[in-house]
């Protein structure tokens, strides 16, 4: 779908490493490497690209993820938030109001977008 390989099947597959990567260390760990290519691999200019960038973003704020890859996330939702299209910045600025709680100086580096 325009240009993305499948992304009903990478959103599933993002969705069960959230439910993986919840509350466990270990599995956490083993994710984050997947989740930072998919981050930075997904082509963020299509529907499609968006919403698995959006899935990529919940599943690194669920599991237990580096403090890096959190950043990376981060910067993904203020990529959202420069977008033309209203309902992406609306899902961005909802997502960073729930990030806050778990990282708030990544998400003040972004306060002017905000």
């Amino acid at each position: 779908v325009s240009g993305i390989t499948d992304p009903f099947l990478q959103v599933g597959i993002l969705k069960l490493l959230r439910l993986l990567g919840t509350g466990s260390v270990d599995g956490s760990d083993d994710m984050n490497d997947i989740l930072a290519q998919v981050a930075t691999n997904t082509e963020g200019t299509k529907n499609a690209g968006n919403a698995i960038l959006y899935e990529c973003v919940q599943t690194i704020m669920a599991i237990e993820a580096e403090s890096g890859l959190r950043v990376l996330g981060i910067n993904i939702l203020a990529r959202f938030l420069m977008n033309k299209d209203n309902n992406i910045r609306y899902v961005a600025l909802t997502t960073l109001q729930k990030v806050v709680r778990v990282d708030l100086k990544a998400v003040q580096r972004h306060r002017e977008t905000i």
